[in-house]
Protein backbone atom coordinates (compact mmCIF):
# COMPACT_ATOMS: atom_id res chain seq x y z
CA UNK A 1 0.00 0.00 0.00
CA UNK A 2 0.77 3.57 -0.99
CA UNK A 3 0.10 6.96 1.13
CA UNK A 4 0.24 10.24 0.34
CA UNK A 5 -0.08 13.03 2.88
CA UNK A 6 -1.22 16.55 1.75
CA UNK A 7 -1.70 19.86 3.44
CA UNK A 8 -4.23 21.86 2.16
CA UNK A 9 -4.07 25.51 2.32
CA UNK A 10 -7.54 26.89 2.19
CA UNK A 11 -8.84 30.10 1.46
CA UNK A 12 -10.37 32.11 4.29
CA UNK A 13 -14.01 31.90 4.36
CA UNK A 14 -14.32 28.80 2.32
CA UNK A 15 -13.81 26.27 4.49
CA UNK A 16 -17.49 24.83 4.64
CA UNK A 17 -16.87 24.87 0.54
CA UNK A 18 -13.75 22.95 1.11
CA UNK A 19 -14.84 20.52 3.45
CA UNK A 20 -18.02 19.13 1.12
CA UNK A 21 -16.25 19.40 -2.03
CA UNK A 22 -13.34 17.41 -0.57
CA UNK A 23 -14.99 14.37 0.61
CA UNK A 24 -17.73 14.86 -2.82
CA UNK A 25 -14.06 15.20 -4.92
CA UNK A 26 -12.45 11.70 -2.66
CA UNK A 27 -15.55 9.70 -3.26
CA UNK A 28 -14.88 10.31 -6.83
CA UNK A 29 -10.96 9.83 -6.58
CA UNK A 30 -11.95 6.33 -5.38
CA UNK A 31 -14.37 5.37 -7.87
CA UNK A 32 -12.90 6.63 -10.91
CA UNK A 33 -9.37 6.48 -10.09
CA UNK A 34 -8.56 3.44 -7.53
CA UNK A 35 -8.22 4.91 -4.80
CA UNK A 36 -8.19 3.39 -0.97
CA UNK A 37 -10.15 6.63 0.29
CA UNK A 38 -8.70 9.13 2.40
CA UNK A 39 -9.04 10.40 5.70
CA UNK A 40 -9.10 14.50 6.65
CA UNK A 41 -7.45 15.84 9.54
CA UNK A 42 -6.76 19.70 11.31
CA UNK A 43 -4.00 19.94 13.02
CA UNK A 44 -3.60 22.21 16.22
CA UNK A 45 -2.58 25.34 13.90
CA UNK A 46 -6.03 24.68 11.97
CA UNK A 47 -3.92 22.93 9.36
CA UNK A 48 -6.31 20.56 6.11
CA UNK A 49 -3.61 17.54 6.50
CA UNK A 50 -5.41 14.49 4.02
CA UNK A 51 -4.09 11.24 4.46
CA UNK A 52 -4.52 9.34 0.73
CA UNK A 53 -4.50 5.43 0.79
CA UNK A 54 -3.44 3.14 -2.52
CA UNK A 55 -3.03 -0.24 -3.63
CA UNK A 56 0.49 0.50 -4.80
CA UNK A 57 2.80 3.98 -6.01
CA UNK A 58 1.80 2.76 -9.69
CA UNK A 59 -1.48 3.13 -9.19
CA UNK A 60 -1.21 6.68 -7.62
CA UNK A 61 0.98 8.02 -10.30
CA UNK A 62 -1.53 6.55 -12.94
CA UNK A 63 -4.56 7.82 -11.44
CA UNK A 64 -2.83 11.91 -12.42
CA UNK A 65 -4.48 10.75 -16.29
CA UNK A 66 -8.24 9.56 -15.42
CA UNK A 67 -10.46 11.76 -15.94
CA UNK A 68 -13.56 11.34 -13.38
CA UNK A 69 -17.15 11.80 -14.50
CA UNK A 70 -18.31 15.46 -15.01
CA UNK A 71 -19.74 15.92 -11.66
CA UNK A 72 -16.91 14.61 -9.63
CA UNK A 73 -14.96 17.05 -12.12
CA UNK A 74 -17.13 19.59 -10.97
CA UNK A 75 -16.46 18.99 -7.22
CA UNK A 76 -12.95 19.07 -8.01
CA UNK A 77 -12.90 22.20 -9.91
CA UNK A 78 -15.08 23.66 -6.84
CA UNK A 79 -12.49 22.08 -4.55
CA UNK A 80 -9.29 23.93 -6.21
CA UNK A 81 -11.28 27.15 -6.21
CA UNK A 82 -11.54 26.86 -2.00
CA UNK A 83 -8.07 26.66 -1.88
CA UNK A 84 -4.74 28.52 -1.93
CA UNK A 85 -3.21 25.72 -5.03
CA UNK A 86 0.11 27.09 -5.23
CA UNK A 87 0.97 26.68 -1.42
CA UNK A 88 -0.83 23.47 -1.04
CA UNK A 89 1.56 20.80 -0.67
CA UNK A 90 2.45 17.12 -0.31
CA UNK A 91 4.32 16.31 3.03
CA UNK A 92 4.94 12.84 2.35
CA UNK A 93 4.58 9.77 -0.16
CA UNK A 94 5.31 6.74 1.30
CA UNK A 95 4.73 3.06 1.27
CA UNK A 96 3.27 1.53 4.56
CA UNK A 97 5.22 -1.28 6.36
CA UNK A 98 2.56 -2.52 8.26
CA UNK A 99 -1.39 -1.74 8.39
CA UNK A 100 -3.56 -2.32 11.03
CA UNK A 101 -6.50 0.39 10.01
CA UNK A 102 -9.74 -1.14 9.62
CA UNK A 103 -11.17 -0.32 5.65
CA UNK A 104 -14.89 0.27 4.72
CA UNK A 105 -16.22 1.12 1.51
CA UNK A 106 -17.94 4.51 0.84
CA UNK A 107 -21.69 4.77 0.99
CA UNK A 108 -22.59 6.42 -2.61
Amino acid sequence: MFVVMFEFVVKPGFEEQFLETWAKTTQGIYVFKGSLGSRLHRNQNGAFIAYAQWPDELAYRNAQSITMSAEYEAYRKSMHDSIHVEETKILHEMNVELDYLQRRRFDI
